[in-house]
């Protein structure tokens, strides 16, 4: 079975897909391929399809929403809607339901394995390496997790960790590339810092990929535009690593080569 959900949610077994029109049948079918291979308990799936208005129906409903996506997995399945393989792929367990698969066709799980495989290259010292597999990793991302899916509690939860995590090997991505000197990422930093105005860390990284890469004046007003926007906006002023590193390329101009801030592995 071949599992996407960082993007719209695609779910397909032997070349067809299994996902249902259903809406709600739609989400039962992201919980469980959130959670394969793991029960999904009842209560869960309640919360998600109907939040704290759980009618007296609700066990009835999701029997259905289950039938319908074993229906689905039938019709690719040898022995048609009616097969029996699709009860032992998605399983009726005491207290819920599981997706007997394995992860390794699962989008997910492969980029957490190249966001680790870029872990221990960078401890290696292999700080190309590392940067292209984390690129691979972004790359698995086709939008927003489950973008075509009006998600509840449950699952907007699981969104939520994985667009912070997203976020978290993207700056560490960035901080590669300085460290490799590709300030060519001045470019991908311009766009990021228009859509995170008062995202200091971006701010810092486009302030020093551009001090390094001889560009001093437009460094300083990367920086009085973010104090600009944190002014107006939120009623702030820059932290104080910002300002230093501001006071810092004042000072030493060009010849300054301010450190990277860290982002953990």
């Amino acid at each position: 079975m071949i599992a996407n959900v960082l993007g719209p949610l695609r779910v397909t077994l032997n070349g067809g897909s299994v996902v249902p029109a259903a809406p709600k049948a739609r989400k039962v079918l992201a919980l469980l391929v959130l959670n394969r291979g793991r029960v999904v308990q009842i209560d869960a799936m309640e919360r998600e399809v109907w939040g704290a208005a759980t009618p007296k129906s609700a066990a009835t409903s999701l029997q259905n929403y289950v039938m319908q996506i074993r229906k689905h997995l039938g019709m690719v399945l040898p022995g048609g809607p009616g097969s029996a393989l699709a009860k032992q792929i998605l399983v009726t367990e005491q207290t819920g339901y599981r997706l007997a698969v394995p992860d390794d066709e699962f989008d997910v799980r492969r980029y957490q394995d190249l966001v680790a495989e870029a872990g221990r290259a960078e401890e290696a010292g292999h700080l190309a390496q590392a940067s292209a597999l984390l690129r691979c990793a972004l790359d698995l991302w086709r939008d927003e997790p489950l973008a075509d899916l009006p998600t509840g509690p449950v699952l907007q939860s699981h969104v939520l960790r994985l667009e912070e995590d997203r976020k978290s090997v993207l700056r560490r991505r960035i901080l590669l590339d300085l460290r490799l000197q590709r300030y060519e990422v001045v470019g991908e930093l311009r766009a990021l810092t228009a859509l995170h105005p008062y995202d200091e860390m971006l701010h810092e990284c486009l302030m020093i990929a551009l001090n390094r890469s001889g560009r001093r004046n437009d460094a300083l007003s990367v920086y009085q535009g973010l104090r600009s926007a944190l002014a107006e906006g939120i009623g702030l002023e820059p932290s104080m690593r910002l300002q230093e590193l501001q006071k810092s390329i004042l000072v030493a101009g060009g010849s300054l080569t301010p450190a990277l801030p860290s982002v953990g592995l």
